[in-house]
């Protein structure tokens, strides 16, 4: 998508992450009133991506980060840029859920504008679905912005599937419901510039919870699904590896032609970086990586960070079909070493 100025990317985040509309039936507000603000939320921020000069007093030339890592861009300058229009809006909507509490709230000329703007001009009766979801028990700031009403909905499911690809994503979410994952939701937008990233876990690996993301500390399969403006593709998921690969590579020979197919592809072949041995003093210790064979070709494949591999911007029929296996062979391998654990517990 082309954006005339950097802060139409910003504002296309909020567009994108307010799922569809789906009310609480048994929400103390009737669904007419909840619609009500959902329409308003909408159109603030449709009113923030076609003119962002009602919030801000200048813009920026549309730029974004091409790559995962932003400090290889060498511009320090445009996620500050950025997050300065981003800021306006969450200050914005921070202060109409204090209001809807009922908390004193000082608004500035430019805020009364945009206000006035989406019918709000009587701040002594706002609309009921406002005040509603600025007071119910465990109310909360995130659920506010985006419009989720039901607590009990999957919402984010809804977001990813729409920005991923509805068939494909559906087909394996079901997968994994079936099997037993359980979803885990990242509702904490004031503490990343991931807004509403979701999560799908196996329990059975480790009952911490996920804590997101699918590049560091994974304890988990499963996938893991965020939305960063910076970047020049917003949307990303990644397969979740638990422990890095090395246990899978060395599983390499009992896979599929499927599974190798999708590991060859996927996997970084080693380049020499030596990252694997940086902290040797002595110049002795030996590469990480791990040589596989595969239809009569030899491959040198590194074990480490593998969600820089295994990530894509969207998903059809055919890559959920290599993920539910691979997620599969892992699961198995996970399963068949607690059984032969067991067994040698119970041999001693």
């Amino acid at each position: 998508m082309i954006f005339e100025n950097l802060e139409q990317r910003i504002a296309q985040a909020y567009i994108h992450l307010l799922p569809p509309f789906v009310p609480d039936d048994h929400g103390s507000v009737s669904v007419g009133e909840q619609e009500q603000f959902y329409i308003m939320i909408k159109k603030l921020y449709q009113l923030a991506f076609d003119e962002p000069l009602l919030f801000v007093t200048s813009l920026y030339e549309d730029d974004a980060y091409p790559g995962f890592i932003k400090s290889s861009y060498g511009k320090p300058e445009l996620q500050v840029n950025m997050r300065k229009f981003s800021k306006t809006i969450d200050i914005l909507l921070q202060n109409m859920f204090l209001m809807g509490q009922g908390s004193p709230v000082k608004w500035n000329k430019r805020e009364k504008a945009i206000l006035s703007r989406l019918g709000i001009n009587d701040f002594a009766n706002l609309p009921a679905a406002w005040i509603w979801l600025s007071t119910r028990p465990d109310s909360n700031l995130t659920e506010f912005s985006f419009c989720l009403f039901d607590k009990e909905y999957p919402y984010t499911s809804d977001i990813y599937a729409y920005l991923l690809g509805e068939e494909a994503f559906r087909k394996l979410e079901n997968w994994m419901i079936g099997q037993g994952y359980r979803r885990f939701d990242n509702y904490n937008i004031t503490a990343s510039d991931c807004k509403l990233s979701l999560t799908y876990a196996n329990p059975v690996w480790s009952k911490d919870r996920p804590t997101g993301g699918f590049e560091y500390k994974i304890r988990h399969t499963g996938i893991s699904a965020r939305y960063d403006s910076c970047f020049e593709n917003p949307v990303v998921f990644g397969l979740c590896i638990p422990n890095g690969l090395k246990t899978y590579l060395k599983a390499f020979d009992s896979a599929s032609t499927n599974i190798k197919n999708f590991i060859i592809k996927h996997t970084k072949k080693c380049d020499g970086c030596r990252y694997c041995v940086q902290t040797d003093q002595t110049g002795a210790r030996s590469l990480a990586v791990i040589k596989v064979v595969h239809e009569g070709e030899e491959y040198d494949l590194c074990p480490y960070f593998p969600g820089y591999g295994y990530r894509w911007h969207s998903i059809n029929n055919e890559l959920a079909e290599q993920l539910i296996e691979m997620l599969g062979f892992m699961d198995k391998l996970y399963k068949h070493s607690n059984n032969r654990c067991k067994n040698v517990m119970t041999n001693d």
